[in-house]
C-alpha cells in the first residue's frame, strides 16, 4: 500500500505476487491439496490484486484506502472464519465419537452408480433440449450469426439457466468414472452400451458452449472436471498433472481465439477498449491482464463513487438480487434492481467477489462476507471427508471455482450461481435418498 501511494505501482504488484506465492505454498503444505480453498484464494485473489495494482492501463487509477482495506480484510477474515469453524468441527467430532453414536444407514455403491448415471442422462438431455428451444424461438445459433454480440442476446428468461448447466454433464461423468474404478478389485467393465451413452451425452453438452460462442461457459466446462479430478485423486503424478494442465491451457487459448474471432469484433476494437500504456503489448496478454486486473479497478471505482455521493449503500438489496431474479420480482418491481454500477468502462463490467457486499454495507459487509464464506468452506471440507455421496464433489468444485475466479465476478449475487447450487442440491438428495 505504501509503495502504491508513492506511485511505485509495478513494485507494489511484485510484492503482492510474492505474497501470493508464499501464502499459496504455505496452505498447500498445510492442506496437502491443489484444490484447497485456502490455497486457491491465496494464489488467485492476492495475485490478481498484484496485477491490478500495477496499473498497466490508462483506465486504472490509484486505489482508495477503503479498497486496500477491503481487499486485505476479505482475505484475512476468510482465513479467520475457516480456522474457527475447522477447530469447532474438530472438537465436535471428538465429542460425538466419545458418545459412540450409531452409524447412519448408507446407500450401496451400486445404487450410487445407477443414480449418478441417471443424473448424467437427465442433465445432458434437458440442457441440450433447452438450447435447441432457445435457438428455435430466437431464430439463430450464435456460432453462425454475423452479429457482433450474438451470444449476449442468446437467452430466454428462465430457460437459459438450464442451458448453461450443460457443464455439469462432464463433471458428473468424471465422478462416475472415478468412482467406478475406485479400487482395482472392484473394477468392472463399463459396458459398451453405457460407454456409447456417455460419449453421446458429453458430446451434446460440449457442443453447447461452442455453438453459443461462450468463452466463459467453455472455461467452466473444462475447469470443473479438473477441480473434481484433483479432489478425488490428490496423489496424482505431478509431471502428468502439469502436462495435462498444459494441454487444457492450450485448448482454452485456442478456443478463446476462435470464439473471439467468431464474435465479429471490428479491427482495433479490443485495443481501444483496453487502453494499455504499452500499445505494443501482444493482444492475448492485454486480454488476460485486463480481464483480471480491471476488476479490482472496478471495485475501486465503487469506493470512489460512494465517497463522492454518486451512489449510496443499498443495505442488502444488491445481495438479494438472485431472489428478485429467480422469483420474477425484478419484473414486477424494477426499482429493486435498478442500481448504477460504477466501473472503469461499460465494456469491461466484470466485478470482484466482494463488489456487491461493499455496495450493500461497505467495509463491514466485506469483512462479514469473508468470515461467513470461510466458515462455509471449512464446513464443506469437513463434510466431504465423512460423506460417501459423490455429488458433494460437485458442490466442492463449484465453490473452488468461484474462489479461483474471485477476481472475476461477484458470483454469490449472480442468479445462475444459486440455480446451479439448487440443481446440485436436487442431485445430491436424489442420489442420497
Amino acid at each position: 500500500m505504501a509503495l502504491e501511494k508513492n506511485e511505485f505501482f509495478v513494485a507494489a504488484g511484485y510484492v503482492l505476487l510474492v505474497a501470493a506465492v508464499v501464502m499459496g505454498l504455505y496452505f498447500y503444505k498445510k492442506d496437502q491439496s491443489l484444490v484447497s480453498f485456502r490455497f486457491l484464494l491465496s494464489i488467485f485473489w492476492t495475485a490478481g490484486e498484484g496485477l491490478g495494482v500495477m496499473q498497466l492501463s490508462h483506465l486504472q487509477s490509484s486505489w482508495t484506502s477503503q479498497a486496500w482495506l477491503s481487499f486485505s480484510g476479505f482475505y484475512l477474515l476468510f482465513l479467520a472464519g475457516y480456522e474457527g469453524i475447522e477447530a469447532w468441527l474438530s472438537r465436535r467430532a471428538i465429542t460425538l465419537k466419545n458418545k459412540g453414536q450409531a452409524p447412519k444407514k448408507e446407500v450401496t455403491k451400486e445404487q450410487f452408480q445407477n443414480r449418478l448415471f441417471r443424473c448424467i442422462r437427465i442433465v445432458s438431455l434437458v440442457t441440450f433440449a433447452t438450447f435447441v428451444l432457445e435457438a428455435v424461438i430466437l431464430g439463430y445459433v450464435p456460432l453462425f450469426s454475423t452479429e457482433t454480440h450474438a451470444y449476449d442476446h442468446f437467452h430466454i428468461s428462465g430457460v437459459h439457466y438450464f442451458t448453461v448447466s450443460c457443464m455439469f454433464t462432464h463433471s458428473l461423468t468424471l465422478i462416475y468414472l472415478l468412482m467406478y474404478t475406485e479400487k482395482k478389485k472392484d473394477r468392472q467393465p463399463l459396458g459398451k452400451g453405457k460407454l456409447i451413452q456417455l460419449i453421446v451425452y458429453n458430446a451434446l453438452s460440449a457442443s453447447i458452449p461452442i455453438l453459443s460462442v461462450s468463452k466463459f461457459q467453455f472455461v467452466l466446462t473444462l475447469a470443473l472436471p479438473i477441480f473434481i479430478f484433483l479432489l478425488m485423486r490428490p496423489n496424482v503424478n505431478k509431471k502428468k498433472l502439469f502436462a495435462m494442465l498444459g494441454v487444457v491451457a492450450a485448448v482454452v487459448i485456442a478456443a478463446a481465439v476462435f470464439m473471439t474471432i467468431r464474435r465479429n469484433y471490428e479491427p482495433g476494437y479490443l485495443n481501444s477498449i483496453f487502453q494499455m500504456k504499452n500499445e505494443n503489448m501482444p493482444l492475448f496478454l492485454q486480454y488476460a491482464y485486463m480481464y483480471i486486473a480491471n476488476n479490482y479497478s472496478n471495485f475501486n471505482c465503487l469506493t470512489q463513487a460512494l465517497q463522492q455521493g454518486l451512489v449510496e449503500h443499498t443495505f442488502g438489496l444488491k445481495q438479494l438480487f438472485p431472489v428478485f431474479a429467480l422469483t420474477g420480482l425484478k419484473f414486477v418491481f424494477p426499482a429493486l434492481v435498478a442500481f448504477e454500477m460504477p466501473v472503469t468502462i461499460k465494456e469491461l463490467n466484470t466485478l470482484t467477489l466482494i463488489y456487491d457486499a461493499y455496495y450493500d454495507f461497505g467495509l463491514i459487509g466485506v469483512l462479514l462476507f469473508g468470515l461467513i464464506l470461510g466458515a462455509v468452506c471449512a464446513a464443506l471440507t469437513q463434510k466431504i471427508r465423512k460423506s460417501r455421496n459423490p455429488i458433494l464433489y460437485l458442490f466442492y468444485a463449484q465453490l473452488a471455482l468461484y474462489l479461483t475466479l474471485s477476481f472475476f465476478s461477484s458470483w454469490f449475487t449472480v442468479p445462475t450461481t444459486w440455480f446451479w447450487f439448487t440443481l446440485t442440491g436436487a442431485l445430491y438428495l436424489y442420489v442420497k435418498k
